[in-house]
């Protein structure tokens, strides 16, 4: 399926103009990934639709409020949040200055105003201020909730996106496996892990 044909078979309700832009973002990540290695080189364009999908459907499961992407890489998840919710605060983090730089361009070609980039390491953030943290393949659980000791509170929920379903037992956190919206459409396996301070 193309990717208008994932949005309306995901009920997503994105009007013309985000499809447009959605479309626009993933023709620069073709464009940019001649060059530059933003992700594997082996994706066509309907992979890259599918990434959009996956990624687009967490919006649901946010909770009210700003949105930090860590290791945001070429934008999945953070660009794709800020296409479905325009309104919403994001700020995408990656140490990768070649990614930073993607990430700044497809931000100013797709006028997403309420998008901020920052080109850093997660430990160098002292503390994390955004409602919700979201991850896609950054960093395995257990070494994502070390890196954030000391950085969040009870008020945080974290989505770590996974492939596979997981049952993870962390002391003084809650979690809880989800499976995406997206793995219907797709039929493939998609789901997050939704984290909480207990």
């Amino acid at each position: 399926m193309d990717l208008k044909e994932l949005v309306l078979a995901s009920k997503l309700n994105l009007t013309e103009r985000q499809i447009s832009q959605a479309d626009k973002y993933i023709n620069q990540i073709l464009k940019w990934n001649k060059t530059r290695n933003l992700v594997s080189r082996k994706l066509r364009k309907n992979d890259l639709a599918e990434h959009f999908l996956d990624c687009a459907v967490l919006q649901r499961h946010l909770l009210p409020g700003s949105v930090i992407d860590l290791g945001s890489g070429p934008g999945f998840p953070g660009i794709c949040l800020g296409i479905v919710d325009p309104n919403r605060e994001l700020t995408l983090v990656d140490s990768n200055r070649k990614k930073t730089s993607f990430l700044m361009h497809v931000k100013n070609e797709l006028e997403l105003n309420s998008v901020s980039i920052k080109n850093s390491r997660v430990e160098q953030i002292n503390q994390i201020n955004e409602t919700n943290i979201v991850c896609r393949a950054f960093k395995e659980p257990v070494d994502l909730l070390k890196s954030l000791e000391n950085k969040i509170s009870k008020k945080n929920k974290i989505i770590l996106m996974v492939s596979e379903k997981e049952t993870l037992s962390i002391p003084g956190f809650d979690i809880e496996y989800k499976e995406s919206e997206a793995s219907k459409v797709l039929e493939k396996k998609r789901g997050f892990l939704e984290i909480q301070m207990s």
